[in-house]
């Protein structure tokens, strides 16, 4: 991809990222207002900066709120991409939710500590406090009667051990993280790593330590998309929105342990993509359909009050940017409704 063209996609880019408060409409009858929210969540003696951005339907006040926490290398932008109809942020406003979009400690916006300071456990109790926050109207001004917490991939982890562990939201969207995980994934994404410091979109941001990683440039189609077919303007702002990670907490046990996800009581919607390069390979997960998935999974999911499963076809590791996006987004739609409803 030339210069100018990355030039266009930039500019365009920054155009379409807000300030707030505002509101942003594609026409009158599509309006939602949204403001900053950032919030102080405890770290080690102390806190640290957490950014939120909080949107809501502009003519409604709606009791449930979806908090959604964005994976490995990305930040909030996974879940209001710029592009089209791609933003799930802006789907799940229109259909009467508020939404919370946090960027996890360590990335994006918010505070960057030493990696050593970050871990499963303490990014769960800080999700946790957000969560309490949010039901208490200490974010927002409003409390919300019921919050949805929603992940991917390694923000999946996150919110899968913040439900196990506190049992504090109504129903749980976990997306991009199974329990029979191929190595061969595992391994192609260390292998595209390299330090935030060298890379052309991340060096300068911050000064990061060495238990910091991101996606050298041009690897994200092979690691994360499977090299299916991808909108080349998606994958141009995918690049230059990525964000980093903590390497250690990919190695962290509770990422994948099933005795974890044996102790969420809410209901549960389970998404995969079908060929997610991280789960979907013969004699790991099966990924064919949702029964097929269904399956293997639902042994590990015995005491949600309701276990379904979604996979998005030909999809790699991030449905929320998948050229068929729109199918996944209006099945997470219909089960939100169904279990818990935006009032």
């Amino acid at each position: 991809m030339n210069g100018r063209r990355i030039g266009a996609v930039l500019g365009a880019l920054a155009l379409l990222l807000p300030v707030a408060p505002y509101a942003f409409a594609d026409d009158a009858a599509d309006r939602q207002v949204c403001t900053t929210a950032s919030t102080q969540v405890s770290l080690g003696t102390g806190t640290a900066s957490m950014w939120g951005q909080l949107c809501r339907p502009a003519n409604s006040r709606p009791g449930t709120v979806l908090l959604a926490v964005h994976g490995q290398t990305y930040n909030h932008t996974y879940w209001d991409f710029p592009y089209q109809d791609y933003s799930f942020r802006k789907m799940m406003n229109r259909a009467g939710y508020a939404t919370l979009l946090i960027d996890r400690i360590g990335m994006g916006a918010s505070t960057v500590p030493p990696s050593a300071q970050l871990n499963l456990a303490v990014e769960a109790r800080q999700v946790h406090e957000v969560v309490q926050r949010l039901r208490t109207g200490r974010i927002g001004g409003v409390p919300f009667a019921h919050v949805i917490l929603a992940g991917h991939s390694m923000g999946s982890a996150v919110a899968n051990l913040e439900a196990a562990t506190y049992r504090d939201v109504d129903a749980l969207l976990t997306t991009s993280l199974a329990h029979h995980v191929d190595p061969a994934g595992i391994m192609a994404i260390a292998q595209a790593a390299h330090s935030p410091n060298e890379d052309p979109v991340l060096a300068g941001r911050h000064d990061y330590d060495e238990g910091y990683a991101t996606t050298r440039p041009g690897t994200r189609k092979s690691v994360y998309y499977a090299n299916l077919p991808i909108d080349p303007a998606v994958l141009a702002i995918d690049e230059y929105t990525k964000d980093a990670n903590v390497v250690s907490e990919s190695r962290d046990p509770a990422v994948y342990d099933p005795a974890i996800s044996r102790k969420i009581t809410a209901p549960v919607l389970f998404v995969l993509g079908g060929r997610d390069p991280l789960f979907c390979a013969p004699g790991y997960e099966d990924c064919a359909s949702a029964d097929t998935v269904r399956a293997q999974e639902a042994p590990d999911w015995t005491s949600a009050a309701g276990f379904e499963v979604f996979v998005l076809p030909e999809t790699g590791h991030s449905p929320n940017l998948a050229p068929n996006t729109r199918a996944y987004q209006t099945a997470a739609r219909s089960w939100a409704d169904r279990v818990v409803g935006a009032h």
